[in-house]
């Protein structure tokens, strides 16, 4: 539950950013809003950062106190973190080393993918409660 709110709330704060202040998310990476100047490469920025970000993170949390999607949104977090870890370790071998800001991310986003899969395993390493089948009393056969 708290891995997930924690990743709820940091997605939501990254989507609320990038809606109402897009320069507070794209100036730590070189970019300036103004200086975009495609709408195409506006509108994905903000789909991406601002749109699917917020989703998630409200989906997240959420699932940090509703327990039969619980599962489902921890595995949704690995897999999202495990992309974003992925295509940040491509871009190392591709591009070279980048600032301190990707490289913290990269630190934090393997901190999520850890904590999402081992909340998962542990989840999976509980048995699930077994029904036990009522029986019925035992009837006594009536002496005369």
């Amino acid at each position: 539950m708290g891995a997930l709110l924690v990743i709820g709330l940091a997605f939501c704060a990254v989507g609320y950013l990038g809606l109402v202040a897009p320069n507070a998310i794209l100036d730590p990476v070189d970019l300036t809003w103004s200086t975009i100047t495609s709408l195409s490469a506006r509108n994905e920025l903000t789909a991406m950062y601002d749109g699917m970000h917020a989703a998630l993170g409200i989906f997240f949390v959420i699932a940090a106190f509703v327990s039969s999607i619980r599962l489902g949104a921890l595995l949704a977090a690995s897999a999202f973190l495990g992309g974003l870890v992925a295509g940040r370790i491509v871009s190392l071998v591709r591009d070279g080393l980048p600032g301190l800001l990707p490289m913290a991310l990269l630190v934090v986003e393997l901190m999520g993918v850890l904590l999402t899969m081992g909340a998962v395993l542990k989840r999976r390493g509980t048995p699930a409660p077994v029904a036990v089948p009522s029986t019925p009393a035992p009837t006594h056969p009536v002496q005369p």
